[in-house]
């Protein structure tokens, strides 16, 4: 029978692993804002808070529009 760090360790390992198996099978890219464009930053940070818009889904969308605009096709799914 498990005692208690036993159980702990491997809801632990659990968690890991399930962890990294979902950020494989995401895409993530950052966007910063130094202090040359601050200005624009906060002109984003403010458009965000009066429509109410998180930034991930504002910058998904200017993002497909772009793309969609450009007519850039979407990857043949290989099974990833």
């Amino acid at each position: 029978m498990m005692n208690e760090i036993e159980k702990k360790k491997r809801i632990k390992e659990q968690n890991r692993k399930a962890v990294k198996k979902y950020r494989e099978k995401t895409v993530s890219f950052a966007v910063k804002y130094s202090a040359v464009d601050a200005e624009q930053g906060k002109r984003l940070k403010a458009y965000l808070a009066n429509t109410g818009q998180s930034a991930n889904a504002y910058i998904k969308n200017l993002i497909r529009h772009d793309l969609d605009s450009k007519g850039v096709e979407y990857p043949v799914n290989d099974g990833d």
